[in-house]
């Protein structure tokens, strides 16, 4: 173990023998295996997990962070900063361990401790644990870095939809010449079961007509799900369905080329008019001898041999867990740490020229200088929420009576929502009336 970690650092100080272009690949391969590592660890000392994605995905997931996003670690909510949505959320491990190397710091006081790392070495090792920071899935808010939760397939791609309207209006309302406040893109990363849902589709959809050029999917096509291979059940033409759409289409063969998976995506960043989708082909468990392109890579922990088997293909010390190699940290700080601090410093005082030079513009199209304040309502007070009695025509319905509200019609159970009795099916009522035997039931909001 010791000789293979002596290997590992001389990668780290051959600056002074090696070109410049060599050692830096050296480094990335280094903080790419680390994050591969580090995920396999995290999951099987959990004994529950999904390896697979994390091994396969992290040459994909490090280029983005290292050498393209706009985010800065040091205030990763910062405005304009490029959002980064992991649809795929069983491969939480792969978030985690990016947030983790690139030091992003807890900034949500009602959830985490401020100024702490968001995700300490100990939150990975404690994955899946009860009070972890690092959840089985990724929950918005519980660990600063993740902007949306996700866990239901195809979840994470619909809302990164979402973003890139947001990012679109942010942008129509409040940009001036001169003063670009906003101008993030959005990256998500899917896969198989993504591509399946039919959320994703309609997603995918609208963006291509909505024409978002602020967004990128990154589809992890390794062609393996969790019951074998995709072609059971899956055989379209994912980039011809795409391509339908209105999608700018993009692929690259193999995922471990961080080059062209930079080429791919600055394309993606080029690309005007439409969004863009880069398909990946990847192998899953990518470096483990036994398991490698097989659905026992994708839910479940390697096992101690196959993990120590795995390490060794990466030229890695097989016993060494949770190791973090000297250099690693300091090359995601020279990376997506000074590119993104120096992004937002550049933009803040753009943005406190333009908040000043059009202050009074800040609700245009509104008629209005300021925007109106309405007093609180009284708390604690039944005859502010009491409404008024039933007074409408009467009515056939399907649910409470005759005044009912449209949003009681989601209510499980046939309630009506002025008393609290519980009706025990539909009825018609005539005007004014309730099905409640007691008129003088107080109202109790459900």
């Amino acid at each position: 173990m010791e000789n293979a970690t002596r290997a590992i650092q001389r990668l780290v100080q051959k600056a002074g023998v090696m070109s410049t272009t060599q050692t830096m690949l050296d480094l990335d391969q280094l903080c790419v295996n680390t994050m591969r590592t580090l995920a396999i660890d995290a999951i099987q000392q959990a004994n529950s997990g999904h390896p697979g994605t994390p091994m396969g995905m992290s040459p994909t997931v490090y280029c983005l962070w290292q050498r393209l996003l706009r985010f800065d670690p040091e205030d990763p909510i910062w405005m304009n900063r490029d959002r980064f949505v992991l649809s795929a959320g069983h491969a939480s491990t792969l978030l985690y361990t990016v947030l983790h190397l690139a030091k992003v710091k807890a900034v949500d006081p009602e959830y985490e401790i401020l100024g702490r790392p968001s995700v300490t070495l100990e939150d990975i090792k404690s994955f899946r644990q009860f009070g972890s920071r690092c959840a089985g899935h990724p929950e918005y808010r519980w660990t600063s870095g993740v902007e949306t939760t996700t866990g239901p397939l195809g979840q994470g791609v619909a809302t990164s939809v979402g973003m890139a309207i947001a990012e679109k209006w942010l942008a129509a309302r409040y940009n001036k010449p001169g003063f670009e406040l906003f101008g993030y893109r959005i990256y998500a990363l899917c896969g198989d079961g993504c591509m399946m849902e039919g959320l994703s589709g309609e997603a995918a959809s609208l963006a291509g007509h909505l024409k978002l050029d602020n967004l990128c999917w990154i589809y992890d096509n390794n062609h393996i799900t969790i019951e074998g291979k995709t072609a059971i059940t899956f055989t379209e033409d994912v980039a011809g369905r795409f391509l339908s759409y209105g999608w700018n289409v993009a692929r690259v063969g193999d995922a471990n080329d961080l080059d062209r998976i930079e080429n791919a995506l600055k394309n993606a960043a080029g690309t005007t008019g439409r969004p863009t989708i880069v398909i990946i082909d990847s192998h899953i468990g990518y470096g483990s001898p036994h398991r490698q392109d097989t659905s026992a890579a994708h839910g479940e922990p390697l096992g101690e041999e196959e993990v120590k088997l795995a390490k060794l293909a990466y030229g890695w010390p097989a016993d060494a867990k949770f190791f973090v190699p000297s250099g690693v940290y300091e090359h995601f700080e020279s990376g997506i740490g000074r590119r993104g601090r120096e992004a937002r410093q550049k933009w803040a005082p753009s943005s406190r020229r333009s908040s000043i030079r059009f202050k009074n513009e800040s609700c245009r199209g509104t008629g209005r200088k300021t925007f109106p304040s309405f007093p609180p309502m009284p708390r604690g007070s039944r005859d502010a929420m009491r409404p008024p009695k039933c007074s409408t025509p009467s009515r056939r319905i399907y649910r409470g009576c005759s005044a009912v509200p449209q949003t009681s019609l989601l209510q499980p159970r046939h309630v009506c929502p002025f008393r609290t009795q519980v009706i025990s099916r539909p009825a018609v009522l005539s005007a004014g009336t309730c099905t409640s035997e007691s008129e003088s039931m107080p109202w109790v909001p459900s």
